[in-house]
């Protein structure tokens, strides 16, 4: 399979993902809380930090990254994004705002190696397209958790979906692709 192919694989397994685990969520984090005393908000802060810390280490020993600008705004979309993170107040949404903030990467990653999409579109911004592929699968999302009797499907969800989405997709734009070497 080539990089095109690939990619598009990507996001779509990461794609299903999210939606096949919709209805395992309650399951699952009941599991969680009767079996595991650490609280599930700090594995997200953990993985943040995480996924921040790699982000580092691609632009300084990988890209080898010189531009103090890139890191000034790495690390104020990082503080943004962490406030976002902290101001959800059930873990499940914490999870889901960096779940969509990495959505935006493979969205973002297969739009910009394909330009299937470009081409029927006749639209170049492989960004706005990328946001319009997070918002349809938000909606989709929504739609399914409102159809489980276990879930709750809300249009604010959406809109928190887009925010997560905007700010992944500003970390790609502003940091990881600017005038990449």
């Amino acid at each position: 399979m080539d990089k095109k192919g690939r990619v598009w694989l990507s996001l779509g397994i990461y794609t299903l993902l999210i939606l096949v685990t919709l209805p395992l969520m309650p399951l699952l984090l009941e599991i969680y809380y009767k079996n595991l005393s650490f609280p599930l908000s700090s594995v997200c802060y953990i993985i943040s930090f995480i996924v921040f810390l790699m982000i580092i280490g691609y632009l300084a020993f990988i890209r080898k990254e010189s531009r103090i600008s890139v890191y000034v705004w790495f690390f104020v979309l990082s503080f943004v994004y962490a406030l976002l993170i902290f101001r959800q107040k059930l873990p499940a949404e914490k999870f889901h705002f960096f779940e969509y903030g990495l959505f935006s990467y493979f969205s973002h990653n297969a739009v910009e190696k394909n330009n299937i999409i470009t081409r029927l579109l006749k639209f170049k911004n492989s960004y706005l397209i990328a946001f319009i592929i997070i918002l349809v699968i938000s909606f989709i999302d929504e739609f399914i958790q409102h159809l489980l009797p276990n879930r709750v499907g809300e249009l604010s969800d959406v809109f928190l979906n887009a925010i997560s989405g905007i700010m992944g997709l500003m970390i790609i734009g502003l940091v990881l692709r600017r005038d990449e070497k």
